[in-house]
């Protein structure tokens, strides 16, 4: 059975990069699963750290309610994932300190220091994985993970 029409050739230049992407994804889903069952945490929970960690690289305040709009999780379920959290030294609360009725979230250093050991190794193979790239041509890549990670979001927001 031949394609459908609106489907690229398949040596159309980016036709193999979502099928790649895909395949990325889910090898990134796998490796997160994974630290997630060794430290005992769901998946959900997991995200979370992600969220606060991400927050925290932009220099962004995190806290309960916008943490429960980026993980799609109602103010119930944020509340006791955050007790998780907090209670297995993951997390901490603190007042804001622009308006004391807003708690911020932060991820402690032990669990800074945990997932470092973790993602670490895999941060350094993905860096080992551009090594036979120029400067020029990383940047292309970096450009596109951007632009690409961007769109997804823009997609999201508004599916």
């Amino acid at each position: 059975m031949p394609p459908p029409a609106d489907t690229p050739a398949p040596d159309t230049p980016g036709t193999r990069a979502p099928v790649l992407v895909q395949r990325f994804s889910y090898e990134l889903n796998r490796f997160t699963h994974l630290f997630a069952r060794r430290h005992g945490l769901h998946p959900t929970d997991v995200d979370a750290l992600a969220h606060l960690h991400q927050a925290s690289l932009r220099g962004a305040a995190m806290t309960p309610s916008l943490l429960a709009s980026a993980i799609g999780l109602s103010a119930p379920a944020t509340s006791a994932l955050l007790r998780r959290l907090e209670a297995s030294g993951h997390v901490e609360r603190g007042p804001d300190p622009a308006d004391g009725r807003r708690q911020l979230l932060a991820l402690t250093g032990s669990a800074r220091r945990v997932a470092g050991s973790f993602f670490g190794p895999l941060a350094d193979a993905l860096r080992t994985s551009l090594a036979d790239l120029d400067a020029a041509e990383v940047a292309v890549v970096e450009r596109w993970l951007a632009s690409a990670a961007e769109a997804t979001r823009e997609l999201a927001d508004r599916a």
